[in-house]
């Protein structure tokens, strides 16, 4: 089924923007190709730029597909990383904040990251 919202609250993406200056060729690739969680999430892959305090910030595909002119193609990003490779560098973030998910544990960070953007 084609998404036809995006799944970023309008403040995180105004924040990822901020981070990649609203160029997604400054941002890796990630793919999730091989996604080993139990109930995967459709999701082809993300966009990912970590802010000016190196915490990690993702736009899953769908939503950059509704933003951008044209889909971001992997080779034209900064680099590619697998979902696995991902979820190692930040393992100990994930686990800090308590981003355990048995599903897809990047949708779960990106749930944190759209509760993260209001303080109520």
């Amino acid at each position: 089924m084609e998404t036809t919202h995006c799944l970023a609250d309008a403040k995180h993406i105004r924040r990822f923007l901020d981070a990649c200056d609203g160029n997604w060729h400054r941002c890796i690739y990630v793919e999730c190709a091989n996604c080993r969680v139990k109930n995967p999430c459709n999701q082809s892959g993300f966009l990912f730029c970590p802010d000016y305090r190196a915490v990690p910030l993702i736009l899953p595909l769908s939503d950059a597909d509704m933003l951008f002119a044209c889909h971001p193609e992997p080779e034209e990003c900064l680099g590619v990383f697998k979902d696995t490779v991902f979820l190692e560098v930040y393992a100990q973030f994930l686990k800090g904040q308590k981003i355990i998910s048995p599903d897809c544990p990047c949708m779960a960070l990106l749930d944190f990251q759209n509760k993260d953007c209001y303080d109520w």
